[in-house]
């Protein structure tokens, strides 16, 4: 298996799923570790020494609680787990837009785990050899109730896309790299804040360099994709 990676941490809510994911994984040759959602699976990794730490987490993106974009946020922040490698998962459509790190690919829910888990091990092949990362922690993202009740109102593949880049604007906040881009840019105010705008949505992100954080405090969606 490419990379050495042999155990799995699956990060599945359904239990339908999460079983045959789980079976169809381990009949291929991987050792497989179930949780069912993203607080589980903080719980998980905090508590077992890095040594017993999955070399690959399967995520899915949809949870409860604690849901994978939260999840992969808090991973990537905890000096303890940011080196876990990560395979996206989700019913909605479409590749990450932009670079995450630790992120090494993305998978599209098929109609049968077992067709999951063959994607799964033909990617994992293909993978490249992990290239290096700064040392530089990303800053934490915070989303306030207000600002995730209108990104829950968006559609699947929307959401997914504006939380990429959410995420990519939290690792690229913490560099110092120039922040403009097509979808990020440094705002002029007296607050310093960042604008990330991804499929006409526009989310205002306060910076915090002093406590390394980010908040989302103005989410603006395009009367077109607002929810009747």
């Amino acid at each position: 298996m490419a990379m050495g990676i042999h155990h799995l941490l699956l990060v599945e809510d359904d239990r339908t799923w999460r079983e045959g994911v789980g079976r169809a994984a381990r009949e291929v040759g991987f050792v497989v570790s179930l949780v069912s959602d993203g607080a589980e699976a903080l719980s998980w990794l905090r508590h077992r020494p890095r040594a017993q730490h999955p070399d690959l987490v399967l995520l899915d993106l949809m949870l409860p609680r604690v849901d994978g974009w939260e999840l992969y946020g808090r991973m990537r922040t905890d000096a303890r787990l940011r080196h876990l490698s990560v395979m996206m998962m989700s019913s909605a459509s479409g590749p990450p837009e932009v670079p995450l790190g630790g992120v090494v690919g993305f998978l599209r829910k098929p109609s049968r785990p077992e067709t999951l888990v063959s994607e799964l091990s033909e990617r994992l092949r293909e993978l490249p050899r992990r290239t290096y990362e700064p040392p530089r922690m990303p800053y934490t993202l915070r989303l306030p109730d207000e600002s995730l009740y209108s990104l829950h109102a968006l559609p699947d593949p929307i959401r997914h896309a504006v939380r990429v880049h959410l995420l990519r604007a939290a690792e690229l906040a913490a560099t110092e790299l120039p922040l403009a881009s097509s979808w990020l840019m440094a705002l002029h105010s007296e607050q310093p804040s960042l604008l990330v705008t991804v499929e006409g949505v526009r989310v205002v992100l306060e910076v915090n360099d002093a406590a390394c954080e980010l908040t989302a405090s103005i989410v603006i969606v395009p009367s077109h994709l607002r929810c009747a």
